[in-house]
């Protein structure tokens, strides 16, 4: 018997021929407020950790939006300061923030609320959206639309979903 290696998956850039069913991020699109000139970078944002990424003929098994979710956290840890610098506010009022606004309990309600959960790609076998997958899930299309549009568009994600309270 040999050891299953994983074959990596190729970089959303060089994917040029891959061509999903983009049904549900053109959907997506109009919660975010967003379009997106490479929906490729949505489509990856909705796949819940262990999903299959189907190109050409073979699923492929990846870390789903993992990777984009710690790109859009440290996008809302940077929107959220620079929108708490000018206040003036000590850093313990920051931490406090930043704990509320980013946990993920106010991040699974924000997708849930926005009915993200209804455009995620769960992996084989799960029927509902946990907490974390939707955490993650938004943390992933704040970091889709910044790699997609940089931080304007980032901050319009932010904002139409409105994550930092709809301030």
């Amino acid at each position: 018997m040999h050891p299953r290696t994983r074959t990596p998956l190729p970089p959303i850039s060089n994917l040029n021929t891959f061509t999903p069913d983009l049904t549900a991020t053109h959907a997506c699109e109009a919660i975010l407020g967003y379009t997106f000139h490479h929906p490729l970078h949505l489509y990856e944002a909705l796949l819940a950790s262990g999903s299959a990424l189907t190109l050409g003929p073979h699923p492929r098994f990846g870390s789903g939006n993992k990777r984009l979710a710690i790109i859009g956290d440290r996008i809302l840890d940077l929107l959220l300061s620079l929108a708490w610098y000018p206040t003036g506010e000590e850093r313990l009022t920051f931490d406090t923030l930043r704990n509320n606004i980013t946990s993920n309990k106010n991040l699974e309600a924000v997708g849930t609320r926005n009915g993200l959960g209804s455009f995620v790609t769960l992996a084989e076998g799960a029927t509902v959206v946990s907490q974390r997958t939707m955490t993650a899930t938004v943390e992933a299309v704040v970091g889709a639309a910044y790699l997609d549009g940089g931080m304007e568009a980032a901050e319009v994600v932010v904002r139409s979903l409105e994550i930092f309270g709809g301030a």
